[in-house]
């Protein structure tokens, strides 16, 4: 497992600031959760809603509140549930 994704895991399982969706969009506050915490977020990219650069190499996220969005691939997701619980699934090669 990479430890960007255990990282990641460890951030949303106890995020900064809790997702309020009247508020924020979901992309904006999983955003605003990594950079909180020193990640280096890229917002514009064709294939995800971000990418997060780190020295093991970029990761591409997409951000959901739906699980049956997440399909298994290169790009990783962030699933947000409707009672509050993160759940971050990394990319599989």
């Amino acid at each position: 497992m990479n430890p960007t994704i255990d990282l990641m895991k460890t951030i949303f399982a106890n995020p900064p600031k809790p997702f309020d969706p009247i508020n924020q969009t979901l992309k904006g506050w999983a955003v605003f959760c990594l950079r909180d915490r020193g990640f280096v977020i890229v917002t514009f990219s064709p294939k995800s809603d971000f990418i997060v650069s780190s020295k093991s190499g970029d990761l591409l996220f997409n951000v959901t509140q739906n699980p049956d969005d997440v399909v298994a691939g290169n790009v990783g997701w962030i699933v947000v549930a409707s009672d509050g619980t993160v759940t971050v699934v990394g990319p599989t090669e």
